[in-house]
């Protein structure tokens, strides 16, 4: 359930961002001239690429995209990471042209699960649990960035599962 509402959170904050970079991305009153595309289209340059600054235009805009919550509940699902039977440890993706820039990409700590008493079963498997989430990718054309949609697949934690046998015929 949890899950279900921070997906719809990021999914809602992405379309806000992608609304904000089109409306950043309009000409404001800048001479356009299209030149001709090899595929037959056309790309748009603006002739002043170093001043294409409108005063009225806001250079910044702020959105609270904080998700945390100060209820002692929402805390206790943060540490099930080191709850589990398969445990994991979080390691940070960066990558500067890439909205969000910083992404927390689970790995499990163990092959196995951990038993009763805290000690790895081999019998067991601890498997990742991955979804894939919509980033922006931020490219230069001309003078000015496009953003375009882009799907990464994330792992956001692990989960203990019977191993995969196959018989030998």
């Amino acid at each position: 359930m949890a899950f279900a509402s921070y997906t719809a959170v990021v999914r809602s904050l992405l379309l806000v961002l992608v609304l904000a970079l089109a409306v950043r991305s309009l000409p404001r009153g800048k001479a356009v001239h299209p030149r001709p595309r090899k595929d037959g289209g056309s790309e748009r340059l603006s002739e002043d690429c170093l001043n294409q600054k409108d005063p009225g235009f806001p250079t910044m805009v702020k959105v609270d995209i904080r998700i945390g919550s100060s209820d002692p509940a929402a805390r206790m699902i943060h540490d099930i990471r080191n709850r589990s039977l398969a445990p994991w440890n979080y390691r940070l993706d960066e990558d500067p042209n890439r909205f969000p820039r910083v992404i927390a990409d689970a790995e499990c700590r163990l092959l196995g699960c951990l038993n009763p008493l805290g000690q790895e079963d081999r019998s067991l498997n601890s498997v990742p649990i991955t979804q894939e989430i919509l980033v922006l990718r931020r490219e230069q054309r001309g003078c000015q960035p496009t953003y375009r949609l882009e799907k990464k697949l994330i792992t956001v934690g692990c989960t203990c599962a019977a191993p995969v046998i196959q018989h030998q015929s």
